[in-house]
């Protein structure tokens, strides 16, 4: 499991989308992480955990290189709030 944090103006839609690429995976990144629901936004500093070995990154793209696990904490995020 790998930790994540959220920033400022994210919903739980983009900690996934951050997190696994998609959102197939929304209820285990809300369970793992104890969220309470799809109505309560993170707050900036947040830590979610996710399964790494889950993350779906389409190697065939060009957005590839978007998201990392491994790129710790210096990772680009995005948040739509």
């Amino acid at each position: 499991m790998t930790n994540f944090t959220a920033i400022d103006g994210s919903t739980i839609f983009d900690v996934c989308l951050n997190t696994y690429g998609e959102l197939n995976n929304l209820a285990k990144l809300m369970r793992d992480s104890a969220h309470e629901g799809v109505s309560t936004y993170p707050t900036a500093g947040q830590v979610y955990v996710f399964d790494e070995t889950l993350v779906n990154a389409y190697t065939g793209q060009n957005l590839k290189q978007t998201y990392s696990y491994i790129g710790g904490a210096s990772q680009l995020k995005y948040a739509t709030k």
